[in-house]
């Protein structure tokens, strides 16, 4: 692979990787139900990073996803009906952005809810509001997204074609000759002469 094509493994799989760890961390610093207290017929939540945490990771995500879709071709990595994109990349390129879409819009609910509030049920209870287990974990999904971008590009490249010196040489059939010692000469190619009137 060449320089460029590491280049942008690397940073693909970088920005992943941050997207992943920041949405992990704020699947560890999530405000959990035995956090919150109850006053006045509010919920109080204990000041928790997870907010933060789970918008920079959607936007880590967003921004790897257009940094693949800029450096792979621009549009033509949007359009599905581009003749000169094979069928893997398409294939793993629409997989990357299906990733980034469902992982930004869990991590943007997840960091939303966090801090909500609570209301009284129709039992007549006060409920707040906390995000379930894993779903600040979709940062994960972007490094998902990251993977399916970079076999995406690596589908894209075309393949590494041997170059020749010399050009190929027919010889007649049954002939025993070695190319090297005695060559083949070119003959011209004979013209018509054309008149012009």
């Amino acid at each position: 692979m060449e320089s460029k094509g590491v280049g942008f493994c690397s940073v693909v799989a970088v920005l992943g990787i941050i997207s992943a760890a920041t949405g992990l961390a704020g699947e560890f610093t999530r405000v959990k139900a035995s956090d919150i207290s109850i006053q006045d017929d509010s919920c109080v939540y204990p000041s928790s990073p997870a907010l933060a945490l789970g918008i920079v990771s959607a936007v880590f995500a967003i921004i790897t996803q257009v940094y693949i879709s800029v450096t792979i071709g621009g549009c033509r990595y949007c359009c599905a009906n581009d003749p000169t994109l094979n069928p893997a990349s398409k294939l793993f390129s629409g997989l990357s952005r299906a990733a980034t879409v469902i992982g930004v819009i869990l991590l943007l609910a997840a960091a939303a809810l966090n801090n909500k509030g609570g209301q009284v049920d129709s039992y007549g209870y006060f409920t707040c509001y906390v995000v379930k287990p894993g779903i600040f974990a979709a940062g994960g999904l972007a490094l998902l997204s990251a993977v399916f971008g970079i076999v995406a590009y690596v589908a894209l490249a075309p393949p590494a074609t041997q170059t020749t010196t010399s050009p190929a040489v027919a010889l007649p059939v049954g002939v025993n000759a070695d190319p090297e010692k005695s060559p083949v000469p070119f003959l011209p190619q004979q013209h018509p002469n054309w008149q012009y009137a």
